[in-house]
C-alpha cells in the first residue's frame, strides 16, 4: 500500500472531525487544504452534534454527518447503527482529526479499506496510514497538529514544519496564520440583529460580547467580580451595551455577574443555538474572554478580542486571529494547564481591572470610528440617510 493517500482512488472520503467548539475551529485550516487538495473527492465530515453548525457556511465538505452519542447513536446499539450507516455509504477512505481510539474503531468495523490518522492512543493497528507527530508541531500552534495530518496524509511538503519556531504570541505575526475564518451568512445576520432587538439591545451603541466561561475549570477563568468591573466601566464611561454569552452550565456565571454590575446587560449564556452565537458574536464590536471555545469563534469571525489567559498556552491554542489580544502575565508556573489552581490564582489576579479596560478602549474606539466611516459612507449612497 502506498504510505500516502493517492487522491484518484479516493472518490468519498470521511472525515472525523473533531468534538470540541475550539478544536473545531482549528481544524478549520486543515480541512479548508483537505478541500482545496481533493476538489473532486466527496468529502463527508462526522462530527458531534454541537459543533455541526460552524459548518454551515464555509464549503469544507459536501455533507456534515451527525455523531449522536446521545440520542440514535447511544450505547452498543447506537453504535452498531452507525456503523450500519457507514458501511451503507462505502467510503474509500476515512482521515481522523478526533485522536480516540473509538475514531479509529468505528471506521475499521464500518469496513473502510483505507483508514489515516495519527498512531496513538493504542490505535495504530487499526490504521492502515498510521501517521507521527513530529515533536515540532506540538511546538507550534495546535492547528498545525491538524495541518500537519493532512501534508502527511497526502504526501504533500509539511507545511507545519516549515513555519518559524515562535516563542512568544507576538511573533505570529511574523508567519502566516492559518486561516481559520467563518462566515455568517446574511440571513442569520439579520436573524441575530433581530433577536438583539428583541432582548431590548440598542444596536446604535457599541456591543460588547462577554464570555466569562471556561469549560475546562476555574484556573482558566479571570475572576468574575473583575468583569463586572470593567464591564460597567465600559457601560458607564463609553456608553457600551453588554452582552453575556456561554454555555446552560454558565448561565450561574453570567448571573453572578449581572448581580455585581450596576448597568443594565443582556444575559443570553444557555439561550442560543451554536449557529445563533457565532451570529451573534458577529455582531459584536468587542469580545472579551478567556480561553474557550467561543474565544475561537470570535477569533474566526475576526471581531476584535481580548483574551486573557493563565493556566494555558496562547502559543499553543490562542485565538488565531489579527484583531485579538492576548493578556498574559506569563507568572513562574504558567502554563500549568492544570483545571484548579493549588496556589493562589496568581496568573489570573495579577491582570488588573484597569489593564484589561486599558486595553478595550482603543479597540472601541477603533470600532466607533469604523462606524462613523460606514454611516458616513452610507449616507453618501443615500442622501436622504442622517448621519448621527
Amino acid at each position: 500500500m502506498s504510505p500516502h493517500l493517492d487522491p484518484t482512488t479516493l472518490k468519498t472520503l470521511l472525515v472525523r472531525g473533531t468534538n470540541w467548539v475550539g478544536d473545531s475551529i482549528m481544524s478549520v485550516p486543515a480541512l479548508k487544504k483537505l478541500r482545496r487538495m481533493l476538489p473532486d473527492t466527496r468529502i463527508c465530515l462526522l462530527v458531534l452534534p454541537w459543533v455541526s453548525e460552524i459548518f454551515d457556511d464555509i464549503g469544507v465538505a459536501d455533507e456534515v454527518l451527525i455523531y449522536d452519542r446521545g440520542g440514535v447513536h447511544a450505547g452498543a446499539l447506537g453504535r452498531l447503527r452507525l456503523i450500519r450507516e457507514l458501511r451503507g455509504r462505502a467510503f474509500d477512505g476515512a482521515l481522523l482529526l478526533q485522536n480516540a481510539f473509538e475514531a479509529a474503531l468505528l471506521t475499521r468495523l464500518a469496513g473502510i479499506p483505507i483508514r489515516a490518522g495519527y498512531a496513538r492512543d493504542a490505535r495504530g493497528w487499526l490504521l492502515t496510514h498510521g501517521l507521527k507527530i513530529h515533536p515540532r508541531v506540538s511546538r507550534l500552534h495546535q492547528a498545525y497538529y491538524y495541518l500537519d495530518l493532512v501534508d502527511q496524509a497526502l504526501g504533500i511538503p509539511r507545511e507545519a514544519l516549515d513555519a518559524e519556531m515562535v516563542s512568544e504570541w507576538k511573533d505570529f505575526c511574523r508567519v502566516p496564520v492559518p486561516d481559520t475564518s467563518l462566515q455568517v451568512n446574511p440571513i442569520r445576520r439579520a436573524s441575530a440583529r433581530r433577536r438583539l432587538k428583541e432582548e431590548g439591545v440598542d444596536l446604535e451603541r457599541l456591543l460588547v460580547g462577554v464570555h466569562a466561561g471556561a469549560a475546562f475549570g476555574s484556573a482558566k477563568r479571570w475572576p468574575l467580580e473583575r468583569f463586572a468591573q470593567v464591564l460597567d466601566k465600559l457601560a458607564q464611561e463609553r456608553g457600551a451595551q453588554v452582552l453575556l454569552f456561554g454555555a446552560p452550565n454558565e448561565i450561574s456565571i453570567a448571573r453572578a455577574i449581572e448581580r455585581q454590575m450596576r448597568s443594565p446587560i443582556a444575559v443570553l449564556s444557555g439561550r442560543t443555538s451554536l449557529a445563533e452565537l457565532i451570529a451573534l458574536i458577529d455582531c459584536c464590536d468587542l469580545f472579551i474572554t478567556n480561553d474557550s471555545g467561543p474565544m475561537h469563534l470570535a477569533a474566526a469571525l475576526r471581531v476584535p478580542m481580548l483574551a486573557i489567559f493563565g493556566s494555558t498556552d496562547e502559543v499553543a491554542t490562542g485565538p488565531l486571529s489579527p484583531t485579538a489580544k492576548v493578556i498574559n502575565k506569563k507568572v513562574e508556573c504558567s502554563p500549568c494547564l492544570l483545571r484548579e489552581c493549588p496556589i493562589d490564582h496568581r496568573c489570573m489576579t495579577r491582570i488588573s481591572v484597569e489593564e484589561v479596560y486599558g486595553e478595550a478602549l482603543p479597540l472601541l474606539q477603533g470600532r466607533r470610528e469604523a462606524r462613523l466611516r460606514d454611516s458616513m459612507s452610507q449616507s453618501r449612497t443615500d442622501p436622504g440617510q442622517r448621519v448621527e
